[in-house]
């Protein structure tokens, strides 16, 4: 958190210093910004003013008794902070600092009723589920066409959620067919939610790509998931390209291990990886024991 204070005013606050550390509130509103600047409404400065005026002032334009010449005073200094939200890439330019997997946007409300996202850490979503997210996310970073973005919403929110994977109240389960009707009622919701969630999404893949999780005591690095095999040891492969996670579904439906496709998908998100990985490290370890070819004398 960046510890704000302005003496004059006697005025003290904390703000965060990037997504992972904002409340609801705070993120959903900032996430809105970053949609702006992402398309060009607003440029990086303008970005971090109006920011700081909602972080600092709750969105009110007022600062106890100070005068408007100090109150832009201060708002634009206090703004420079704010380039903490953004960190380099890999191409020099700008990115948005994604560490974090909490969900902070539990639930909405839409239509009178309550919708429920998806846990921290994903924890109660299914294969399925995530399959068809990736979907509607590689299909916005493909066109930018925000259809999408509703799409991968109501990928995740309904009105019943259970908390954990296992719960057996099928009325909480996803329902494939439910999300165009679902993602054409989410038009009405503010869109700082809409990108805020894909936003995490995003955060959540990122996060899997580096991860290293715990299973029995056992320390299990996922980021095998997404390596390539070394050029000496890599299987031959077609010149035709893969569906990716898709694709992972069909074998692994064809293995019988989790039963039929619907099992598969019906099956916890984290399983699956633990699977997945299980059947890499078996790759691995294969390769690993191939002879290799003698090099010419």
């Amino acid at each position: 958190m960046h510890l704000i204070e302005i003496p004059a005013d006697n005025f003290k606050t904390y703000i965060p210093e990037d997504l992972s550390e904002c409340n609801p509130e705070q993120y959903i509103n900032i996430c809105s910004l970053l949609y702006e600047l992402k398309m060009g409404v607003i440029d990086q400065e303008t970005f971090q003013i109006q920011a700081t005026k909602f972080l600092v002032l709750g969105g009110k334009e007022k600062v106890r008794e100070a005068t408007e010449e100090i109150k832009y005073s201060n708002i634009y200094k206090i703004a420079s902070v704010l380039s903490s939200f953004f960190e380099e890439g890999e191409n020099g330019n700008l990115v948005i600092k994604q560490y974090y997997i909490h969900n902070p946007i539990e639930k909405i409300r839409g239509n009178f009723q309550y919708y429920y996202g998806p846990a921290d850490d994903f924890n109660n979503v299914s294969y399925g589920e995530y399959v068809d997210a990736l979907s509607h996310l590689y299909d916005y970073i493909e066109t930018e066409d925000t259809e999408f973005l509703y799409l991968l919403f109501a990928t995740f929110y309904r009105r019943k959620r259970k908390k954990r994977h296992y719960s057996k109240d099928k009325r909480a389960a996803y329902n494939q067919e439910e999300v165009v009707v679902l993602a054409k009622k989410f038009k009405r919701q503010y869109f700082g939610v809409i990108y805020g969630f894909f936003l995490l999404f995003t955060s959540f893949n990122k996060y899997l790509q580096t991860a290293k999780i715990y299973v029995q005591g056992q320390e299990i690095d996922l980021t095998i998931l997404y390596k390539d095999f070394p050029a000496d040891v890599k299987p031959k492969e077609s010149d035709v390209p893969g569906i990716g996670m898709k694709s992972l579904l069909y074998t692994i439906a064809e293995s019988g291990v989790f039963g039929t496709l619907e099992k598969v998908r019906t099956t916890s998100l984290w399983e699956i990886l633990i699977r997945l990985y299980d059947i890499r490290k078996r790759d691995y370890d294969a390769l690993a024991n191939q002879p290799k070819p003698q090099e010419n004398a």
